[in-house]
């Protein structure tokens, strides 16, 4: 029975993928990184069925729901049929990484005819804990579904304008660019980059052009129930907030010296996969064949500060022609490939399909020749080390980890209890990451949260994430009493929570003192009524703050 290659070498790169997954997940009993406020999106929709206005919990207003809804949809329905959300998160994310994982492999394949280079992309886009942290996190469910359909977008586009792909391409295109707009903005961004990038590589025609315009008009009328009807309630003011109070889509060239840096300087492992990226591309643009690699690289190049997972685009497609290019160079193989060029495509340099080991047509091994043994001995020994140590990386749970947990065991037991013990409209300041947990892990009010207040303009937003800095650092009450008052956060706290030692805070760690807690168990603004192992939870005398708040004013 003749093994089918392009089957083989997915199921390959697919098994390998699954192990830095089940690495993960063998190690992370709570997801890694955040998630409670997609997880409280999702539930929202659940209960009231309908589009919501507000995401109560987060903050005492609540924040506006404006976030692009179908992945919330599709969490929904699990919620329905009783899959616990925490779970959904925790297992669902490393599911839609393996479809990635598919889509980028066949993406490769279409771009080179070879399933030997397919493979090799689809394994670092797996295995690259680097590149898919946060497809891999607690949020990784809905951005991995963004992901999904912007490389389906992405796909379309290329296959209409590089290969006179027809009406199937085009509507590939739409539809994908449609539904990218309706599940992650970030990649809806890229999604767009990557379109009109398709044009401008392949086709710049006036023809072209209106087609794009096609393609971006039909995506939108897809998305249209969902940014009406925000319209309605929000106003369109509310997009733009959203996009600028993080800095997505508003940055200069300037901030490419900050790609750069990310491209070398973030990765756990040994970043061969890079090293060959650059390989690969500079072979391609070396025999006037930069349209791939111009076109992979748009999506990154015109969002800065970058956001890592898109580095999948350019670091495992042109990672595995670098890859492959090395392999032909060291077995001495012949790398010219038979002309498939069709219109405006032009073939990639990598090795004839005849020149590379194929796998046997019997059970029975065959007897080995010496270039075999060199490129079976150059695969092992690159990809077995870095699927090992992004195994060891996904492994890792605490702050210094590429896939931290925000709220652990002590965190879960603190709101079990204030869920159980304080007034169900007590209303807390959480210090550090637990607090985009909080709402939905202690059905209370979280007053100080970063993300979902971006959708409330840029001065909401930084009000919010100045305090939580300065609340992180914080050595003494006085401190924690002075920052809640100037930022006027005072009013609407009940208790303070403070984690103990080291916890997650934005994306990197940081640690309490215990002077801290010491200093809070003594001041008259603040009185102790829980405490574990991991987390201290502090009643708040807000009439004690305001007095002293007074008194400082006056001071001055």
């Amino acid at each position: 029975m003749r093994w089918n290659r392009y089957r083989g070498f997915l199921l390959l790169a697919l098994g390998l993928s699954a192990l830095v997954q089940v690495a993960y997940l063998r190690t992370h009993e709570f997801p890694a990184l955040l998630g409670g406020l997609f997880l409280e999106m999702a539930a929202t929709v659940a209960e009231s069925g309908t589009l919501p206005t507000t995401i109560e919990g987060f903050t005492p207003e609540g924040v506006p729901f404006a976030y692009p809804p179908l992945g919330f949809y599709v969490m929904a329905v699990f919620l329905k049929l009783g899959v616990d959300g925490v779970a959904l998160l925790r297992f669902g994310a490393p599911v839609v990484l393996l479809g990635i994982v598919a889509l980028v492999y066949h993406l490769t394949w279409v771009l080179t005819d070879r399933p030997e280079t397919a493979l090799v992309a689809g394994i670092i886009t797996g295995t690259h804990v680097s590149l898919n942290v946060y497809l891999l996190g607690a949020s990784g469910f809905i951005r991995g579904l963004g992901f999904l359909f912007m490389l389906v977008a992405m796909f379309g586009a290329y296959q209409y304008f590089a290969t006179d792909g027809g009406r199937r391409a085009l509507a590939t295109a739409t539809i994908g660019w449609g539904l990218v707009v309706l599940t992650h903005p970030v990649h809806a961004a890229a999604a767009g980059a990557g379109v009109a990038a398709a044009w401008l590589v392949w086709d710049r025609s006036p023809r072209g052009l209106a087609t794009g315009a096609g393609i971006a008009v039909g995506g939108l009328v897809i998305a249209s129930p969902w940014w009406l009807t925000v319209v309605s309630n929000h106003g369109a003011d509310i997009f733009f907030a959203g996009a600028g109070s993080q800095g997505s889509f508003n940055n200069s060239l300037s901030d490419l010296g900050e790609l750069v840096d990310w491209f070398w300087g973030t990765s756990y492992v040994l970043n061969w996969p890079a090293a060959f990226a650059v390989v690969g591309a500079t072979s391609l643009v070396a025999r006037g064949e930069w349209h791939t690699p111009a076109w992979l690289a748009a999506p990154i190049v015109l969002l800065v500060p970058p956001h890592g997972r898109l580095g999948i685009l350019v670091v495992a497609p042109l990672g595995a022609v670098g890859f492959m290019l090395a392999l032909s160079l060291l077995t001495e193989l012949d790398i010219d490939l038979p002309d498939r060029s069709s219109g405006r495509r032009s073939s990639l340099p990598l090795p004839s399909r005849s020149s590379l080991p194929t796998l046997p047509s019997r059970v029975d091994l065959p007897d080995l020749s010496t270039r075999q043994v060199v490129a079976i001995a150059f695969f092992l020994v690159l990809v077995g080390p870095f699927v090992g140590q992004n195994m060891a990386a996904a492994s890792g749970t605490s702050t210094y980890s590429p896939l931290p947990v925000y709220v652990d065991a002590e965190d879960r037991t603190a709101m079990d209890w204030i869920e159980d013990e304080t007034a169900a409209d007590a209303q807390v300041a959480v210090v550090g990451g637990a607090s985009e947990w909080f709402p939905h892990l202690a059905n209370r009010t979280s007053v100080i949260v970063k993300y979902g207040t971006e959708w409330s303009g840029q001065e909401t937003f930084t009000r919010h994430e100045s305090a939580q800095y300065e609340l992180r650092n914080c050595w003494n009450a006085s401190c924690v009493n002075a920052t809640l008052v100037d930022h006027e956060f005072a009013s609407e706290v009940d208790y303070v929570y403070v984690p103990y030692g080291g916890f997650m805070s934005g994306r990197g760690g940081a640690s309490i003192s215990p002077a801290l807690h010491e200093s809070l168990r003594s001041s008259e603004q603040f009185t102790e009524v829980y405490r574990n192992s991991g987390v201290g939870v502090y009643e708040y005398n807000r009439t004690a703050a305001v007095s002293e708040s007074q008194q400082r004013a006056l001071d001055a």
